[in-house]
Parts: structure tokens; C-alpha cells; sequence
């Protein structure tokens, strides 16, 4: 089983909200003795006024649960998005990993990391928040000049996962393919 612990040294704070306006920003970190987790987790307060963002991207790998749309028990990466306007949409896509050797899966969180930076920093810019909060969720330079280079594996699993059918999607809560 990989330790994840030697990654959080690329956030400033792991497992507790930061509050930027009406969004928050949470960068999960949890391990036990078969199982972890790395999560991204944005969502907007609602104000039941205008639309509403839920957000989260993460890898990880849980305990086998019985009935769940994905195979909880492998290591995967995980898509989940809530975006309401006029109507609500919600969607959860899993990326199933089955060549799961440590080392492997090690490499494959350590892309999601330069993964979740991308995304903070789009988001950010997207939503037109000032960019000096990007430092006070993640220690950008640090990911890029040391995890850059483990992208491109992740990339490439995610894209086998596609092409091998290892991917499964939940609109609400109904599995769709």
C-alpha cells in the first residue's frame, strides 16, 4: 500500500476548508491501513440566487462496498461535478487503474497533484478570483518543478482507462455507461 502522507507536503493546509468569497476549497487527505484517498473538493455557497458549482477530483482507492457503480476496492480516479443554473446537473465519472503496483499507483497521485494545481489555477482564473490565493491552497512552483513529470503517466492511464472501458459514468444516480 503507497503513503500518500510524503504529498501533503505541496499544500499548506490538508483536510480543512478555505474560504475564498462564496467558495471554498478543500484538499482531502486520508489513509488507512488498505485504503486512501487525495481529493479536490470546490463548491460554492448557494445563495439560491444564481448557479451553484460542486466540484471534486481526486484518486484513491476504498473498502469493497457492496452495490457501488465502480470498483471501489482498485485504485481510481475520480470525477464528480454539480452545476445548477436553471436546472440541476450532476455527474461522477470513475477511471478504474488495474495495473495497481504501488509504485505505479504512487506515480499516478503524484499526477493528480500537478492535476489538482491545473485545476485551482483554471478555476481561479475562470471565476476571476484574485491569484494570490492559489499559494494559500497549494504550493504551485514546488508541484511543477517536482511532480510535473508524472502528468503525462496519469494522462495516459486515464485516456487506457477510456479506450479499455475501464470507466464508468453516474449521472445523479443513475449508472449511465
Amino acid at each position: 500500500m503507497i503513503d500518500i502522507s510524503t504529498l501533503e507536503q505541496y499544500f499548506p493546509q490538508v483536510n480543512k476548508p478555505l474560504i475564498f468569497g462564496e467558495y471554498t476549497f478543500t484538499i482531502l487527505f486520508r489513509q488507512e491501513e488498505d485504503t486512501f484517498l487525495i481529493n479536490l473538493k470546490i463548491k460554492q455557497r448557494d445563495t439560491k440566487k444564481s448557479h451553484l458549482i460542486g466540484f471534486r477530483f481526486g484518486i484513491g482507492k476504498d473498502k469493497k462496498q457492496k452495490d457501488a457503480s465502480h470498483e471501489t476496492d482498485k485504485p481510481h480516479s475520480e470525477i464528480d461535478i454539480y452545476k445548477r443554473e436553471k436546472e440541476s446537473f450532476s455527474a461522477t465519472v470513475y477511471f478504474t487503474f488495474h495495473d495497481s503496483e504501488d509504485k505505479t499507483i504512487f506515480e499516478y497521485a503524484k499526477g493528480t497533484i500537478v492535476l489538482i494545481d491545473k485545476i485551482i489555477k483554471q478555476f481561479i482564473k475562470n471565476e476571476k478570483l484574485d491569484a494570490i490565493i492559489i499559494k494559500k491552497i497549494i504550493y504551485d512552483e514546488a508541484v511543477l518543478d517536482e511532480l510535473a513529470q508524472f502528468e503525462p503517466a496519469l494522462i495516459d492511464a486515464l485516456y487506457d482507462c477510456y479506450k479499455n472501458s475501464n470507466l464508468i459514468v453516474r449521472e445523479g444516480n443513475n449508472r449511465v455507461v
